[in-house]
């Protein structure tokens, strides 16, 4: 499940990630994405935590970075990677088996059918709740922590604007 989350507002921030540069404005939004998502990192292992017995499926979620496409800065993604390998091993050793990934992820969240004529098992969601409870707070957040971000960083390198540039309306 992907959630896209777009700011409206921000036009002065980015006039001002643009004159320190690409590198360092888009490291910078990277850096402050991170900071915001890590609620709901905390929140999506604590879902898998109590769906999964064994505790490879929250060994398995992530906090990553993605590559950004399109007129994007920066991307970061949360979400159950299925080769992440101390997860793989959790996985191996509590159910004495050879699996080469955590590939149920999405099953628990979604539900699934048993075999070619069987029932449905009903989904138990772990991540959505994660995600749905997070995402207002991610966006307020997001505001204020690039703020900051930027600030410090025209500190670090002797820059300086007006102060109504950095307050998005």
């Amino acid at each position: 499940m992907d959630v896209t989350v777009e700011v409206k507002g921000l036009a002065e921030l980015d006039a001002r990630l643009q004159e320190l540069g690409a590198l360092a404005g888009a490291k910078l939004v990277r850096r402050v994405l991170r900071k915001v998502a890590k609620p709901m990192y905390q929140r999506a292992v604590a879902g898998a935590q109590s769906v999964q017995k064994s505790g490879a499926l929250a060994v398995s979620v992530s906090l990553y970075n993605k590559r950004p496409t399109g007129n994007q800065v920066a991307k970061v993604a949360v979400g159950s990677r299925a080769r992440q390998k101390v997860a793989v091993h959790v996985h191996n050793a509590f159910y004495n088996r050879q699996r080469k990934g955590v590939f149920y992820g999405w099953m628990l969240e979604k539900g699934h059918r048993v075999g070619r004529n069987g029932g449905r098992v009903a989904g138990r969601p772990w991540f959505e709740p994660a995600v749905r409870a997070s995402e207002n707070q991610a966006v307020s957040d997001f505001v204020g922590e690039l703020a900051k971000a930027v600030k410090r960083m025209e500190r670090r390198t002797g820059r300086s604007v007006s102060p109504d540039a950095l307050v998005p309306e």
